[in-house]
């Protein structure tokens, strides 16, 4: 009773410190006078954070994260009555974004959900951003012009680069993926090579060099930034989600901290200061959504690929015992929708897989003590499968045999064409 308290309470504050963490890294690397700064890596731990937490859990995580901004603000001095709206601003930012990617990304395929969530990334921080700045500008006297943009910029890039490291980080998976022994070393070596080559192409020292010597080398040196991109890119192709994850922190690591130095490929004299920690972050955002695309193209192409090798849907008949809620299957039916064998040998199992709006739906279907044949019963329902991934079954209506020592429930069940949704 009390242990999934626990472990709610221990994830909602596990989530509250890396938010302050993010939240001080960022202040440190660019404090601002205005509470505006060029970086705001909270926004991504926010909405990812969200998006792998129930709805229920939602009120306890804005009420630890508005606890851990406000926290951060007073770490660094900031006034605490322009703070809590701003923090109130952002948070309903960073939920409205996930709510906005749950509710409406429900049963599409990867590319619709990717494509949700950078649309719903720039129009809900644009609408904050706005929202944002006014309340600096009627409060401070702030420049609305200047930091809009600013305010816009960082929280996107945000939400778009760490949503991004961390759903990976947790394995969440657009489709399947198999990791082989020599595909692991691909992946090590490229994230090894990658770490290497960045921290001397950005290297600061080196840079100061370069222009000072030979100016013509900056553009060079500008353009080598595409080899830690293309090694990353082989790392999260080779290995999955995490080891991509693991490659774009490491990039952004090294890419934020020369940044912040106020030199490397993307310190340009002419620009204000601050704005080259932005430039720094639309160059990660970049390589996060191309890791992203081209995941979700590669899966998207196995998975046309087994549709096409299977068109016609699979029938599997059923024979469940009423008192026990035993199953048993006339065929292999566990490895059509990737389960394990012994998942599929209880009612109670089978309800665990159920999509969370069509359980109902699925305990009626397989309900026997109504005495009725249950034809009214045939459903549509998704179950979900090892990679994560909810598949349809249709099933046809069952019939409940009565014998003298027991209720028989037999009906089919069919998985194949139009199964994913």
């Amino acid at each position: 009773m009390f242990e999934p308290k626990i472990r709610a309470a221990a994830a909602v504050l596990g989530w509250a410190v890396v938010y302050w963490a993010a939240a001080y890294l960022s202040l440190m690397l660019d404090d601002p006078l205005s509470h505006v700064g060029f970086v705001w890596f909270p926004a991504g731990i926010g909405v990812a954070a969200f998006l792998v937490s129930d709805y229920r859990r939602w009120p306890w995580l804005l009420a630890a994260f508005f606890i851990a901004h406000l926290i951060a603000d007073i770490n660094f001095g900031h006034d605490i009555a322009i703070s809590v709206p701003l923090a109130v601003i952002t948070l309903a930012s960073d939920m409205t974004t996930a709510w906005v990617v749950s509710r409406y990304a429900q049963n599409k395929d990867g590319l619709q959900i990717v494509l949700r969530w950078i649309v719903a990334t720039f129009v809900v921080t644009a609408i904050a951003a706005v929202l944002s700045t006014a309340w600096l500008t009627l409060i401070a006297n702030a420049p609305f012009d200047d930091l809009v943009w600013v305010w816009w910029g960082a929280h996107a890039s945000g939400v778009l680069y760490l949503t991004a490291v961390v759903m990976g980080l947790r394995g969440y998976q657009l489709g399947h993926t198999h990791t082989g022994t020599k595909a692991l070393v691909v992946g090590v070596a490229a994230l090894v090579l990658m770490a290497v080559c960045a921290w001397f192409i950005f290297d600061a020292e080196q840079m100061d060099i370069t222009r000072r010597h030979a100016p013509w080398r900056a553009t060079l040196v500008f353009a080598l930034t595409a080899i830690p991109v293309a090694l990353a890119v082989v790392a999260a192709i080779a290995c999955g989600n995490r080891m991509g994850s693991a490659a774009l922190l490491c990039l952004g690591a090294i890419v934020i901290y020369h940044s912040s130095q106020g030199t490397g490929p993307f310190f340009l004299r002419s620009l204000r200061p601050g704005e080259s920690l932005l430039l720094a972050q639309c160059y990660l955002v970049g390589t996060a959504l191309l890791i992203v695309f081209l995941r979700v193209f590669t899966q998207t192409v196995k998975r046309y690929g087994a549709v096409q090798e299977q068109r016609q849907e699979t029938a599997f008949m059923y024979r469940l015992e009423a008192a026990s809620g035993h199953m048993d299957w006339d065929g292999r039916i566990h490895e059509a929708l990737g389960a394990a064998p012994e998942t599929m040998g209880s009612v109670a199992q089978i309800l665990a897989l159920a999509h969370p709006d069509d359980r109902s739906t699925l305990a009626a279907l397989l309900a026997a003590n109504d005495g009725k044949s249950g034809i009214e019963l045939a459903a549509k329902f998704r179950l979900k499968s090892s990679t994560s991934e909810w598949i349809w079954v249709r099933a046809t209506a069952p019939v409940l045999i009565s014998e003298p020592d027991k209720d028989i429930l037999v009906g089919t069940w069919l998985v194949g064409q139009g199964g994913q949704s």
